[in-house]
């Protein structure tokens, strides 16, 4: 008995064998068996009581391997003759094999291995040989010799004295990972069945989903253009995108490289010129062919795209179907629309987490709901307070949420629906006779205003409110970041000696300069008409700041308005004269300028400034709409005969 060896180090070829990947053992026995034309493989198991692996057989009925090739076969490292045959010699199907270090992956299985083979000899004998080896010599095979028999022909390749991680060959899912690396194949040669444990592969019975795309390439070459086939799985099998010939045989196995959270997959991207570039495949990253690889990636991120809108459809429809979903209808308005749009984003992305009883299920949507609703920047904490989110999942979310950036559309778009019903509100409370001569200014209008200060200009921000010149000295003088030159300020007096309260201070940084723009306020009741007492009065406080040297600053515009329902004849004929700005009654040296203003020019400034998202979200509030504004955001302050107005007492709290 001949023994062939192979001259190479045994740490070397152990780690050849990849002792620790048995199912990759198993895989390419199988390709060296369909490489020897073999239409049915099967992959036989010997297991214990305990359920471990005793022997591993696998049997093809291939064209065998002749005695007087198996000492070329099993002698060397590389050099094998797939490397110059592109395909097989009868059946012409590709090839898998190429390096010549297949055998040495049958170590992976067992400690002893032999290769029972029977194939016609050259005088058209049908010969049997039986190749033995050990692991502890992993560089000598024995090789018997030949015994004439009658056929059939194939080999059987045993391995026995169990290696130490067969036992994953018994795992549930590897039957699943053979079909699916033989699913491309199997496909394309119906004719080849690969039988496990007694189970026949069947991509068919086992994937989820699969689909086909053609994808251009120019440099085919007057071949078929390269064909991706995606097959999706219920299990985890490993993603892989495998670069195949036209008949399905995997050549290489670069990385995906691509998002697709929660689905399981293998990518066959299958093309005959892969053949031509075999020994270049391993660096096909930076190939002419690296732009064939980004199309097909391109092209997988769409299909997943495409699988997650129906994912998230059909669970939607789903919710629905059960009366879970927390919304009925279609939405009216933009707002509504976009509201929904990051509902159904977040809350089919974390359906996984959501509990099992109905009831449960429909209250977690509904609060989800709500928080989307009033303060969907606060999503993401709740989220993962409630679920614990594992990582994956919790980047998944992030990806949506930055993705869709519909929480501050959603903020946004509430804002301006919100400004929208509050100018209505504000025409009923200072134009509807009933309401405006009983709306109070200090106690009910001022409070009110003092939160919705952008009436006055978006730029603005309140600094004082209801309080004296000498607040307002020092709020001015702490926004310029300066402190008094000798100690203690100096009270600020009007002329007449009195202290004046002022209504409101707001203040803004010019855009661009380092300069400021403060804005005085002095607000009157609807009912009053804005004459020259009144007038007089903002004079006062214009020539207490002015004159007062702690408050001279080069820095700072001041603007003082008397704002109120109507003005009288004499003030409206100042605040129209044509050398300045419409209602400017007077402008002083300094940059101070004082203005008599109306409630309908500053909601009509208001909903100018508005108009263009108006128009977008489609919002015209009715006076329900502003009443139930006033009462959830002002209820507090708001007039008496606001909050009765077409308010049911049987439904308290409710909009």
């Amino acid at each position: 008995m001949p023994v062939v060896h192979i001259e190479a180090k045994p740490d070397h070829l152990l780690r050849l064998a990849r002792q620790k990947d048995p199912v990759g053992a198993v895989v390419e026995m199988i390709w060296n068996a369909l490489d020897a034309e073999a239409c049915r493989v099967s992959v036989d198991l010997e297991v214990n009581e305990l359920n471990g692996v005793e022997s591993v057989s696998i049997t093809d009925d291939g064209h065998g391997i002749p005695n007087a090739s198996c000492a070329g076969y099993f002698s060397g490292l590389g050099g094998s003759w797939k490397t110059t045959a592109k395909v097989s010699p009868h059946l012409k199907r590709g090839l898998h094999g190429r390096s010549g270090q297949g055998r040495l992956r049958a170590f992976a299985l067992g400690e002893q291995v032999r290769w029972i083979t029977v194939a016609p000899a050259a005088d058209g004998r049908i010969e049997r040989t039986v190749i033995t080896g050990v692991v502890d010599r992993p560089a000598d095979f024995d090789i018997s010799d030949p015994e004439d028999v009658a056929g059939p022909c194939g080999t059987r390749v045993e391995a026995s004295v169990p290696a130490d991680f067969v036992g994953r060959l018994s795992q549930e899912d590897t039957a699943q990972q053979l079909t699916s690396t033989f699913a491309p194949f199997l496909a394309s040669n119906p004719d080849v069945r690969i039988i496990y444990q007694g189970t026949e592969l069947d991509p068919a019975t086992v994937w989820t989903d699969t689909a086909e795309y053609a994808l251009p390439w120019l440099d085919a070459a007057g071949q078929a253009p390269p064909l991706l086939r995606v097959i999706e799985w219920p299990k985890n099998v490993g993603r892989v995108l495998a670069l195949c010939d036209a008949n399905g045989v995997v050549l290489d196995e670069p990385t995906p490289g691509i998002q697709a959270p929660g689905y399981h997959f293998t990518a066959y991207l299958l093309w005959d010129g892969f053949v031509e570039r075999r020994s270049n495949l391993p660096l096909a990253e930076l190939d002419e062919i690296a732009d064939l690889l980004e199309s097909a990636r391109e092209t997988l991120r769409g299909h997943f795209k495409r699988r997650d809108q129906e994912r998230r459809a059909r669970l939607i429809q789903e919710w629905k179907c059960e009366g879970l979903y927390p919304y009925s209808g279609e939405p009216e308005l933009p707002a509504q629309a976009v509201e929904r749009q990051m509902f159904d984003e977040v809350a089919t992305t974390i359906a996984r987490r959501l509990p099992g009883v109905p009831q449960s299920k429909k209250t977690t949507l509904r609060l989800l709901k709500e928080i989307i609703s009033h303060d969907p920047s606060g999503l993401y904490p709740v989220l993962d307070e409630l679920f614990r989110l594992p990582q994956s999942e919790q980047e998944e979310l992030k990806r949506v949420l930055q993705r869709t950036s519909l929480s501050e559309v959603i903020k946004a778009t509430g804002q301006v629906s919100d400004r929208l019903d509050f100018l209505a509100a504000l025409k009923t409370l200072v134009f509807e006779p009933e309401i405006s001569r009983t709306v109070k200014e200090r106690a009910e209008l001022h409070k009110i205003l003092e939160r919705e200060t952008w009436v006055f200009g978006d730029a603005y921000a309140l600094m004082v409110s209801d309080q004296s010149l000498d607040a307002v000295l020092r709020r001015h003088l702490r926004e310029l970041g300066r402190e008094p030159d000798d100690g203690p300020l100096d009270p600020v007096r009007r002329e007449d000696g009195r202290t004046g309260i002022v209504d409101l201070l707001l203040g803004r940084a010019h855009r661009g300069s380092s300069g400021r723009a403060h804005l005085v306020v002095e607000l009157k009741a609807p009912k009053v008409k804005v004459g020259q007492v009144e007038v007089a009065q903002i004079k006062s406080y214009a020539e207490a700041i002015v004159s007062d040297p702690q408050f001279r600053d080069a820095r700072v515009s001041w603007d003082f308005w008397v704002v109120s329902t109507e003005l009288e004849k004499t003030v409206r004929r100042d605040a129209g004269a044509p050398n300045r700005p419409p209602g400017c009654i007077a402008e002083w040296e300094g940059g101070v300028r004082l203005w008599a203003r109306t409630w309908s020019e500053i909601i009509d400034d208001c909903e100018d400034r508005l108009h263009f998202y108006r128009d977008r979200l489609n919002h015209d509030p009715a006076t329900e709409h502003a009443l139930e504004y006033l009462r959830r955001v002002h209820g507090s302050v708001a007039p008496g005969t606001v909050m009765e107005m077409g308010h049911d007492p049987g439904s308290e709290g409710s909009p």
